[in-house]
């Protein structure tokens, strides 16, 4: 009878992320709770399930992209985007869904660009997303020459700040999509396509998997999120910021990776990432909660990206898409 893998083992493999990522959350949870009286309540982990979301809804789709095999770093000018296309067309009397229809689709097209640069153009993913992030925000900038756009309309607004019940609408909407991509991933045709062409593009191809198609399918489906997460983002704070999403990027790859996806292709799952999200998010609340300086929360965000990397690297991940 073959040996049980020892934990270390485990994680090493890439079989233990999950339970090592809950266990390091509950700790987490423990230190601030006794850190901070005020941590451990009700309101204070809706608040955190809420600001959670944002990033979340983006970082289900990011974990397909590096499942794939590719990475986006577009994503945050993508939410900065559509957030002030949303924001200014409601400002011109655009009904709400042509408003939010539009700008998804300005999403989408963002990822069509991406997708072609990297199936079609063979450019380094790293490379293609930076170029594109840095075009994106320039024109999230032009869109209202660098001014944010207040939205006044009750019902958008609803959208991010809203409760069905008990339970914030936004957190609705993230179930709703980590449900999806669980099932798109674990149980059809297209997500063993995806972990096939991020294990061995070549292999993938010869197999008969049009792996051009897989890569432009999946960047595109990631500037859909992108988008959504930029109007939710618009309707919870009640302006299209040019700025918003900045940074998100980083921490979202950072929660994909600490959850056990490899940033070099052919494996991870949702479930892990949103526990990654989850994580960041908390550590952002009870720093804050402790007054700790935002200057040392991008410090410690930062050392949390390269200790995810470093993770990913032992456990026999490389950095040749990246």
């Amino acid at each position: 009878m073959e040996k049980s893998l020892t934990i270390r083992e485990r994680i090493k493999k890439g079989g233990g992320s999950e339970i090592t990522i809950c266990i390091a959350y509950i700790g987490l949870c423990i230190i601030f709770s006794i850190l901070s009286p005020n941590f451990f309540s009700g309101k204070n982990f809706i608040n955190i399930g809420i600001y959670s979301a944002i990033m979340g809804i983006t970082a289900a789709a990011t974990t397909l992209v590096l499942i794939c095999g590719c990475i986006d770093i577009s994503v945050g000018a993508v939410m900065g985007l559509t957030g002030m296309i949303s924001a200014l067309l409601l400002k011109a009397g655009v009904p709400i869904v042509v408003a939010v229809l539009i700008a998804l689709l300005a999403g989408a097209a963002v990822g069509t660009i991406n997708g072609l640069l990297v199936s079609k153009g063979k450019i380094v993913p790293m490379i293609a997303t930076m170029a594109t992030m840095s075009i994106i925000r320039g024109i999230a900038y032009l869109t209202n020459n660098g001014i944010s756009i207040v939205v006044s309309n009750a019902k958008f607004n609803w959208l991010g700040r809203g409760y069905v019940g008990p339970i914030p609408f936004i957190l609705i909407i993230m179930a709703i999509v980590y449900l999806g991509m669980f099932y798109l991933s674990k149980y059809t045709a297209y997500g063993r396509k995806l972990y096939a062409t991020g294990s061995n593009q070549r292999a993938g191809y010869l197999a008969g998997i049009n792996t051009d198609g897989t890569i432009l399918s999946v960047y595109i489906l990631n500037g859909v999120f992108a988008g959504l997460s930029g109007i939710l983002m618009a309707a919870q704070s009640g302006a299209g910021l040019p700025t918003a999403g900045d940074t998100y990027e980083m921490t979202i790859i950072s929660a994909c990776v600490l959850g056990g996806t490899s940033i070099n292709g052919g494996k991870g799952n949702v479930w892990g990432t949103l526990v990654g999200v989850l994580l960041l998010t908390t550590i952002s609340n009870g720093l804050t909660m402790l007054s700790i300086s935002s200057f040392w929360q991008q410090i410690i965000k930062g050392t949390i990206l390269l200790a995810a990397v470093l993770i990913d690297a032992w456990r026999g991940g490389s950095y040749k898409k990246v």
